[in-house]
């Protein structure tokens, strides 16, 4: 009877252990998830030397100051990305790529929708006061993990009883995700300031009305292209927690015929949140019908950024934008563009990139493609700019360049002339 007691005692201790270990090794794979930047492909620093832009050049006027941040001047570029430096109450900010700006301005509204909390003011603002005007709202990136686990160790762990899905632990509860919706963010925000301010209220939030009607009215961010979340993915969020949404998402892409391989490595993406999967899924069922669909999946399940899982949204829009003007015959998954073949033969790259320069990887891409596809009118649909070095390229190897947005029809008609030069 000693020993038994003795075994169920240490079972259960051996279980606590398990379960604390189980969660600081999440929140360090978060923390070094932050802290480490993946080398960019073979060839991308090779080439021409990328321009310096003044922000006023790149993005439109109403979006470079807002009532807690504003934008540096100066805009670089790398690999193929506008560089963005955002100077907020919080702390500087940089963001890779329009849509990732986008997005940080998003968190920066919520953050600002959070201020105008009908029943919780002194709250909000003893949360984000010691944030305010100092770089330590950035260093939460590091320490805020661990200063959890001192803080609110009660939170916590009742969290970690109910969830240990990845996905689930950074959500939280439904409390915590109903907050998120009413702010309008992502409740697996990976924002420090966003996520300390969602962690700490939703532990002051019993239910109830959450904003007023002027908090929950967020101006939308013009020019970046990021897609909002629509009512039914609010539905979702708030009523299921992660796990189950991704698994629905996994069993939907078994439905269509997604290989298992590509569906694992899509479900366990650190690169996207459950709610960035919904804005893919969104856009790869307006590409119903269309042969190969799953490239859009493949090629998402290869993001191991956040930048990069933006990016893959973004390249599913531009195809399901395509689709719905002329229909698409079939998707391939080749090196740095995905391509999709049109009805009429001709076939679309998709870039998704801000600014494109001449680089080893471009050059080398753009003959391989040419030389396996010698007579083939092509067209390149582009979500912003190429450089001149670019352009030329591109007229070398008769591919046509379309701006997104612009209707397609009269290029394909010069690209298929262009078969014949």
């Amino acid at each position: 009877m000693y020993s038994y007691l003795r075994a169920a005692r240490m079972a259960g201790k051996n279980m606590h252990t398990i379960k604390w270990l189980v969660v600081i090794a999440m929140l360090m794979a978060g923390v070094w998830g932050c802290a480490t930047t993946p080398r960019a492909p073979a060839g991308r620093s090779q080439g021409e030397r990328a321009p310096v832009f003044g922000v006023s050049q790149v993005l439109p006027e109403e979006i470079l100051q807002g009532s807690n941040y504003r934008l540096a001047e100066r805009v670089p570029v790398q690999e193929y990305q506008y560089v963005f430096t955002v100077r907020s109450d919080f702390g500087t900010i940089t963001a890779q790529g329009r849509a990732m700006l986008g997005l940080r301005l998003r968190e920066l509204k919520s953050i600002e929708a959070a201020t105008k909390l009908d029943k919780y003011p002194l709250v909000v603002e003893g949360i984000l006061m010691p944030l305010r005007d100092t770089e330590t709202g950035l260093d939460l990136i590091i320490n805020e993990p661990f200063e959890s686990l001192e803080r609110a160790p009660k939170g916590l762990g009742l969290m970690v009883d109910q969830y240990t899905d990845p996905a689930d632990v950074r959500a939280g509860a439904p409390v915590r995700r109903k907050l998120a919706v009413a702010l309008d963010c992502d409740p697996e925000t990976r924002n420090p300031v966003l996520k300390k301010l969602l962690d700490e209220l939703s532990l002051h939030v019993l239910g109830g009305s959450l904003l007023t009607e002027g908090a929950m009215y967020l101006i939308p961010v013009p020019g970046l292209g990021v897609l909002p979340m629509t009512a039914q993915m609010k539905e979702l969020i708030v009523n299921s927690p992660p796990s189950e949404i991704n698994r629905q998402i996994d069993r939907e892409l078994e439905v269509a015929g997604v290989e298992s391989s590509i569906r694992f490595r899509f479900h366990d993406s650190a690169a996207f949140t459950t709610v960035q999967r919904l804005q893919l899924m969104e856009q790869f069922r307006a590409l119903e019908g269309v042969p190969n669909r799953a490239a859009l999946i493949e090629v998402a399940a290869k993001a191991h950024t956040e930048a990069e899982a933006l990016s893959s949204i973004h390249k599913g829009r531009m195809l399901a934008d395509i689709q719905e003007r002329k229909p698409i015959r079939l998707l391939k998954s080749v090196g740095l563009f995905p391509l999709a073949v049109l009805n009429s033969g001709t076939q679309v790259l998709i870039c998704p990139y801000d600014y494109v320069t001449i680089t080893r990887e471009v050059n080398d891409y753009l003959d391989a493609y040419r030389a396996a596809n010698p007579n083939v009118a092509t067209v390149l649909v582009t979500a912003g700019r190429v450089s001149p070095g670019v352009l030329k390229k591109l007229d070398s190897v008769r591919v046509r360049i379309v701006e997104e947005g612009t209707s397609i029809g009269d290029q394909t008609k010069r690209a298929d002339k262009g078969r014949d030069r």
